[in-house]
Order: structure tokens, then sequence, then C-alpha cells
């Protein structure tokens, strides 16, 4: 008897263990900052060409900037709003592209750690595209001046992929990066090269990011982000 409730004392040790592990490993790291900063604001700078790729075909473009900011509690961020600027865009062959954001952000809620200085947006859960009402992210290529038709990314979660945030070791402030992977992404055409107005869910989106943190508003006092 005693070496069996010994075994089941073993036992349960390991369990509790293995579950404090898995608590740590999916618990929710938020960015820090520093603790005197009631907010803070960022500007994210594309590294390569991030790529929006679907049935129809595939969206790049040279230029991929975002600034936004998140409030600050304690030195924890708990969540980011973006807004994104794209140029040097191609859509379907046509190196024109009119792209309007029409108020559309992006937002990160509280990531979950991976390890010390790595964190994970899961896609369905934790990073949202949201737009002011009645208004869509539009994709127009032109030729000669003329609209060939409009793709159109409504407010919406993606229902698969994710996001992983690093420290930038050696960094100085303290940069992250952000390495999207995200799949299911939505979007409707407007006839033509963009496909029909029926909602599609193939859309595409791969691309890496470093990320520079702020003090200020107009982006001049640089502060120190890290992932715990």
């Amino acid at each position: 008897m005693t070496s069996r409730y010994k075994a089941f004392g073993l036992a349960l040790m390991a369990l509790l263990a293995l579950s404090a592990i898995t608590s740590q490993i999916a618990s929710a790291v938020p960015l820090t900052v520093s603790s005197g900063l009631s907010k803070v604001f960022v500007t994210g700078d594309v590294e390569g060409e991030p790529v929006f790729t679907f049935s129809g075909g595939s969206f790049k473009c040279t230029s991929n900037h975002f600034h936004g900011s998140g409030a600050a509690s304690v030195g924890a961020v708990n969540e980011l709003t973006i807004e994104t600027t794209l140029s040097g865009c191609t859509l379907f062959g046509f190196s024109t592209v009119d792209v309007k954001f029409n108020g559309c952000t992006d937002t990160f809620t509280t990531p979950t750690s991976i390890k010390a200085g790595e964190v994970t947006w899961h896609a369905a859960t934790q990073y949202h595209t949201v737009c002011p009402a009645g208004k869509k992210i539009e994709l127009t290529p032109t030729t000669f001046g003329a609209s060939i038709c409009t793709l159109s990314i409504s407010e919406q979660t993606p229902t698969s992929g994710h996001i992983v945030g690093r420290n930038v070791v050696g960094s100085s402030p303290m940069d992250v990066t952000l390495e999207y992977t995200l799949e299911g992404l939505h979007y409707t055409g407007s006839g033509g090269s963009c496909g029909n107005s029926e909602t599609h869910s193939d859309l595409k989106y791969a691309g890496n990011f470093t990320v520079t943190c702020f003090s200020d508003e107009k982006r001049t006092i640089r502060t120190d982000c890290t992932f715990s």
C-alpha cells in the first residue's frame, strides 16, 4: 500500500508540474514599456516584400508602413491599434493600384507567451481588422486612369494563422519584430479580375516588420519595448 501511495504521489506531483509549465507557456504576455508611460506610440517598417495571395493572383507592395498606439498601465500594453500605409503596389499585373483603407485599422490584443522574449497572437482570437460602419479596405487596379475592378476587404478576424513577436536582441532602445502568417482572410470582388461579389476566404498574407516604440505622439523620442 505504501508503495502505491508513493507512486500515486509522484504521479500527482509530475502532473501538477506539467500543468504549471503548460500554464506558464500559455500565459498572456503584454508588450512591456517604461512604467512611467501611460501610452506608447509605434511605427512598423516592412522587411522585404510582404505578399497577399489568393486564388485570383497576388497583391504586392514595395512600401508597407504602419503607425499606431496603445494605452500602458504600469508598463503593460495589452492592446495595440495600428493604421497601415501601402505604396508601390501591383495587383493582377497592374502596376497602378489605388489603395484606400477608409479608416480601417488592425487591433492586437494581449499575445500568448511562447518563451522568454517571444510571443504569438492567434489570428482567430487575438488579431482583428476593424472598420467604421459601412466602410471596407478597397484595392482598385487602374490602367490609363480607368478602374479595372475593386477588391474589398471587410472588417473581420482571420480564420487561421498567427503573428509571432520577438525582441530584437542587442537593439538600443529595444525594438521588436512581427512575423505575419495569416490565412482565411475574407474579401469580395466587383467583377472582372477581382472576382464576383460573393465572399471568398482564400486570401493569405505573409510579411515581416520591425517595430519601433516612442514615448511621444510625434514619434521623436524612442523608448524600449519588449516581450518578457
